[in-house]
């Protein structure tokens, strides 16, 4: 006799709805949380080697105003520079990179097949035990980064290891006035940037655990009232979404009742259903206090917007009783408030300054540093008869004071008399500005010894003149025009900026060259977003009155 248990066929075992969720969740939120700190720790590490490199390259911008083209053209031997001038040049370079937490700054030249180190800093231990590299020592363990930068010019960022360290370098070359090309260098301590890797990457897997925890904590709560579909709650939920989530009364009452009858999983559903109403309609009148603040935050900005371009003279033509200048200036942010900033201003009958400048970032600080640097620049150049070198210096004494937040501000101004035509002129790390004559020739002016300003208090400006002939024009301009970028990434670039101002008309005026420039400009970006603010100054001579 068969037993009929034997013969019956076996129950399928199954998880429970609730177990079932639960590991679905878990699943979920393992994979979520994952992906979570693998997005955070790439975009911190994104940002900390963005960061870096755009340390490394400032530093080499500041290098090169140290080590200055002139430097460099009279080096051609091993006795080219005299000791007591590299090492003069050697503690300044030290200075700076120990300031800036930098291991080493340095320039090479290449004589031949060898490089040939031409300016350096050193450790402080390396001073200490004067183990100093020389001036024109060999470089024979040179990167091949290095060599590539010699042969086609692009700035590269590298990482290599040599007898001094483990380092993160940018190569930046130069072309200098004698038409030979030398290299910008500045290292990092390769330990600096691997220990900010690694902490960001500690940082992200705690996120992400905790993420997990916290999920999984909620989801233990929130499956208990998900355990059966209700056909009710579908339909409440359906004409929820159909009444754009206003609840209905009575709605709610039998969701209401439904809860207090039953003490199951659909009890339970119908009470979260009603609470959750409730929080989405708390919800909904949270976003739009949000939505009111952020369009109060905006209306500020619009606000600042208007305050700092009411700070910029915009009356063109500025002087109209006046035939002997003709100015024009225009300014685009790229965002709401920005750091680019020109202004002009008569210092008696004869004289006009004038100044072009932009700050370092962009956004709110930028503005308040650029009005400071306007604020500076028009009270000394009104204040005194002093020349545009002497005017850079003081502005840069007071912006170099107290400069917590380490901004800074790359400038050209100058004086021009009207009478003469002679203009005076200062460059603090800036792009030197174009010269266009009557007949549409366009030169332009050089590139005079400056750093940018904030950056050391008692940094020199060199004072340089240039006589305009009547009908001659000096455009300046910011990097925002020279660094446009369209679409692929392209940039407008110098050359494009020279051929841009020859093709205006001839005798064009003031307006005629600054709309002509910013209107080949925007074709050449095309649909891209503005990535820097642009200022551009055209100040044209017309012969005296």
């Amino acid at each position: 006799m068969t037993d009929p248990a034997a013969d019956a066929p076996k129950r399928r075992r199954r998880f429970r709805l609730k177990t079932q969720l639960l590991l679905l969740l878990g699943v979920l939120n393992v994979v979520a949380a994952v992906a979570y700190s693998a997005v955070l720790y790439e975009v911190d590490r994104t940002a900390i080697m963005a960061g870096i490199d755009g340390r490394l390259q400032t530093a080499a911008l500041a290098v090169n105003q140290m080590a200055t083209d002139e430097y460099h053209a009279r080096i051609v031997g091993p006795d080219s520079i005299p000791k007591d001038e590299y090492d003069r040049l050697q503690y300044r370079l030290s200075r700076f990179a120990d300031g800036a937490g930098l291991a080493y700054v340095y320039t090479y030249m290449r004589v031949g097949d060898e490089i040939r180190t031409v300016s350096t800093s050193a450790t402080r231990e390396e001073i200490e035990t004067r183990r100093q590299v020389p001036f024109f020592a060999l470089y024979d363990t040179a990167p091949v980064e290095l060599d590539k930068s010699f042969e086609d010019g692009k700035v590269r960022f590298d990482e290599y290891q040599d007898e001094f360290g483990r380092f993160r370098s940018i190569y930046m070359p130069v072309t200098g006035v004698d038409s030979r090309r030398y290299i910008v260098g500045a290292d990092i301590d390769l330990g600096i940037v691997r220990e900010r890797v690694a902490k960001a990457l500690r940082t992200a897997i705690k996120v992400g655990v905790a993420i997990f925890a916290l999920s999984m904590a909620l989801g233990w709560l929130l499956v208990d009232r998900i355990v059966q579909p209700l056909m009710r709650l579908t339909d409440f939920t359906r004409n929820m979404g159909q009444r754009n989530f206003q609840p209905d009364e009575r709605e709610i009452a039998a969701m209401n009742a439904i809860s207090r009858r039953r003490g199951d999983e659909v009890g339970s559903l119908a009470e979260a259903m009603t609470t959750m109403i409730a929080r989405l309609q708390r919800y909904l009148v949270d976003m739009a206090a949000a939505t009111a603040a952020r369009e109060r935050v905006e209306g500020e900005l619009s606000a600042a917007r208007d305050i700092q371009e009411g700070m910029l003279p915009r009356t063109f033509p500025p002087f109209p009783e006046r035939h002997d200048v003709d100015v024009y200036a225009m300014l685009q942010s790229a965002k709401q408030v920005g750091g680019d900033l020109y202004d002009y201003v008569l210092l008696d009958r004869d004289r006009l300054f004038f100044v072009v400048g932009d700050v370092s970032g962009k956004g709110v600080p930028a503005a308040l540093f650029m009005a400071m640097t306007m604020t500076l620049f028009k009270a000394t150049a009104l204040a005194s008869r002093a020349g545009p070198d002497e005017i850079m210096a003081r502005v840069n004494a007071e912006l170099s004071r107290d400069n917590a937040g380490q901004m800074f501000v790359t400038a050209f101004c100058g004086i021009i008399d009207l009478t003469t035509g002679a203009v005076a002129f200062a460059n603090g790390g800036h792009e030197a500005p174009f010269v266009r004559a009557a007949d549409g020739t366009v030169t332009r002016l050089n590139k005079t010894r400056g750093m940018a300003l904030g950056v050391f208090e008692d940094a020199e400006f060199q004072l340089a003149h240039h006589q305009l002939a009547p009908g001659e024009a000096l455009i300046l301009f910011t990097d925002g025009v020279s660094e446009a970028a369209n679409a692929a990434d392209d940039l407008f670039t110098i050359a494009r900026i020279e051929t841009a101002l020859a093709s205006v008309s001839r005798g064009a005026s003031a307006r005629g060259l600054a709309e002509g420039l910013a209107e080949d400009v925007r074709v050449f970006v095309g649909e891209a977003p503005q990535s820097d603010d642009l200022a551009i100054l055209v100040v044209r001579y017309e012969g005296a009155a």
